[in-house]
């Protein structure tokens, strides 16, 4: 089967071989009028028209793909890996839509190999639960004004930018919804991000005794992690880390905080505080609003975005 070519759309949609490379590429200082643009989109679907994405590269001098960057590594627990699957789909969706490719990766925080990154030139990274050294690392693989965003992680860099929960307002709306004094614990997955465990416990304001890290290896100290905490609530951060405690605690004793957008998969009776706004949306805001500002040469706003929750 013939490949179609750019010629076959504009042809298709009676317009210039400049206008359906402008329309297609997203040029976004020729001005076209919208029902000429929308005859080259309807033409380029039509005719199934794909792109040649590294020639695109060549000529636009960017890639048009965005990396997301998982860190994790055989200690971590499915749900972890589950619980950000909303998140990427959500992303992907979003990225397609504004013309770019998703590329989903990886890296394991201890022996972190960066292959995959230096052989794509990628106009933007989400690295999600990195460490501060792993984060580094990352940061000088990829090209100059590529905003590098991490994602559930706080680092002491003034020169990137991070997206994490708000601690401090979920653990008042935590203390709201139970009644000020009343007990509870705390469950959640082993972050890799060291600023991460800290802002969690100091917003908590628990000891070590009443707070669980979930992860491969400690799943036999749960029950009894449970058995200590009888007369107390269980705050549970991730939907897919709660599901784990069915049976094991009553629902009417959980409250979880819903990290991975997915509050209907919790069943009835299981308390939640779901997010106003969803992690994917909030995360590709600020990553096109760093893009913007380095491609108009601008400085690049804040260093730290919080999710807020409902």
């Amino acid at each position: 089967m013939k490949k179609t070519t750019l010629r076959d759309v504009a042809n298709e949609a009676g317009v210039s071989i400049a206008t359906a490379s402008y329309v297609l590429n997203r040029v976004e200082n020729q001005t076209i009028p919208p029902e000429t643009r929308q005859r080259v989109l309807d033409a380029a679907a039509k005719l199934n028209y794909v792109q040649n994405l590294a020639a695109r590269s060549l000529s636009k001098g960017r890639s048009n793909l965005l990396g997301v960057l998982l860190v994790g590594d055989d200690g971590d627990l499915v749900s972890k890996y589950i619980g950000y699957a909303k998140f990427i789909d959500e992303l992907e969706k979003l990225a397609v839509a504004d013309g770019y490719h998703l590329m989903v990766a990886r890296i394991d925080p201890n022996e972190p190999n960066f292959a995959i990154i230096a052989e794509r030139k990628l106009d933007g990274v989400f690295l999600v639960d990195a460490r501060e050294a792993s984060f580094h690392s990352v940061s000088v693989h990829i090209p100059y004004g590529s905003p590098l965003i991490l994602i559930d992680g706080i680092v002491d860099d003034p020169l990137f930018r991070e997206l994490t929960p708000d601690f401090g307002a979920l653990f008042g709306q935590v203390r709201e919804r139970l009644g000020e004094g009343a007990p509870f614990a705390v469950m959640h997955e082993c972050y890799h991000n060291d600023g991460m465990r800290r802002a969690l416990r100091a917003a908590s304001g628990l000891e070590d005794d009443r707070l669980w890290a979930a992860a491969k290896g400690n799943e036999d100290g749960l029950a009894e992690f449970l058995e200590r905490q009888a007369d107390r609530t269980i705050v549970v951060f991730n939907e897919f880390l709660a599901l784990r405690l069915l049976g094991l605690v009553e629902n009417s004793r959980m409250l979880v905080v819903c990290t991975s957008d997915c509050a209907e998969y919790l069943p009835s009776g299981v308390g939640r505080i779901a997010p106003k706004e969803s992690k994917a949306k909030a995360a590709f805001e600020l990553m096109s609003a760093l893009a913007a500002s380095h491609s108009a040469n601008r400085p690049q706003g804040r260093r730290s975005s919080k999710l807020r929750e409902s």
